[in-house]
């Protein structure tokens, strides 16, 4: 059975809910639109859901002019219109790097600071903003956390949930692709595929934090560290590293669809993960 492309994301506003999608832009920086804003603190470091839990329950909408942001807990919805977007740009960081970041809206900074309880300001890649991979310093990443595209896969998604103490969406990972009919964790072992148009070369594992432990429905952490927990039996790489998913960049640009097949250009020989389950 051929593997599959089954599932496109992106998250406009970095650590909100998903946008699925039937087709996707590839870019060298990531999926179009993907990762395009940042929440920002008033010493200009970035704010995601590893300390704003309610941040991963706010909605994102593309519209005729920019997006609709919305929250059941921040009313009315935001709506941002990007040549509204002030011309200033600003130094921001995140994790080792800092970016000249584009002031948005002092609107947009104001919902977000209700929501969360803390001034914060809403930040955009713009076109003057640049930053690049640390391994592969040739090549752009937008505000994702390292990678400009996480690739996962369901058949590693199911072998976790044999072992999990309840039941682990694919959410919880944010992932940006994800292949069906493959063996669990192949991709471990893939150094270039092919998906649609575009080559994509497995750059590293992509190691999990705390953030994974937050229930995508609720924003509620897990009472049992799931999955953390189940993944350090089985897929701790070093002390500090529990892996689920492979990180990726785009050797070319072109447009990927739901239903490409995904084809194996060459293997490599995967990390050794001992089993103690």
């Amino acid at each position: 059975m051929p593997l599959t492309l089954s599932s496109l994301s992106i998250y406009p506003i970095k650590s909100t809910q998903p946008i699925q999608l039937s087709e996707s832009e590839v870019l060298f920086s990531g999926l179009k639109n993907d990762r395009r804003f940042m929440l920002v603190d008033q010493a200009g470091a970035f704010v995601t859901g590893r300390s704003h839990p309610k941040l991963t329950l706010v909605g994102v909408t593309q519209t005729k002019y920019g997006w609709s942001v919305s929250s059941d807990f921040n009313k009315p919805a935001l709506e941002l219109v990007e040549q509204d977007f002030s011309n200033e740009y600003f130094n921001v960081d995140i994790w080792e790097n800092t970016v000249s970041a584009q002031r948005t809206h002092s609107s947009a900074d104001q919902w977000f600071s209700e929501l969360l309880g803390e001034d914060v300001t809403l930040v955009h890649f713009g076109s003057e903003s640049t930053r690049v991979t640390s391994r592969r310093p040739e090549h752009p990443v937008k505000f994702a956390d390292g990678y400009p595209f996480l690739l996962t896969t369901q058949s590693s998604l199911d072998e976790l949930n044999k072992s999990a103490a309840h039941s682990i969406e694919m959410q919880r990972f944010r992932t940006n692709i994800m292949v069906s009919d493959s063996a669990p964790f192949a991709e471990d072992t893939w150094k270039l595929i092919k998906i649609g148009e575009v080559v994509f070369e497995n750059v590293k594992p992509c190691a999990r934090c705390i953030f994974t432990t937050l229930d995508p429905k609720t924003a509620q952490r897990s009472p049992k560290g799931e999955p953390l927990k189940s993944l350090a039996k089985f897929r701790r790489l070093t002390k500090d590293e529990i892996i689920f998913g492979v990180n990726l960049i785009a050797l070319n640009e072109g447009v990927i669809r739901v239903g490409d097949e995904v084809h194996i250009l060459e293997y490599q020989t995967p990390p050794h993960y001992e089993d103690r389950r």
